[in-house]
């Protein structure tokens, strides 16, 4: 298995709709690896969730939202 790159970890504000998130997080990537000729990944810093049911969830069923 290959070697994880350089996290850059983002977290985004309740403003910025979820459908926007994931496009913006690949555009970061892609304009990091081609400045910096880094392997370089952008995540989502998933933040805490008061909601009883969603964090019995898996986060790709919370993605499903």
């Amino acid at each position: 298995m290959s070697e994880p790159g350089l996290q850059v970890i983002v977290r985004f504000p309740d403003a910025i709709p979820h459908d926007v998130q994931g496009p913006a997080l690949l555009l970061l990537e892609l304009t990091l690896r081609t400045l910096t000729r880094l392997d370089i990944r952008a995540v989502k810093d998933l933040q805490g969730d008061d909601s009883k049911l969603r964090k019995l969830m898996t986060i790709t069923q919370r993605e499903k939202l």
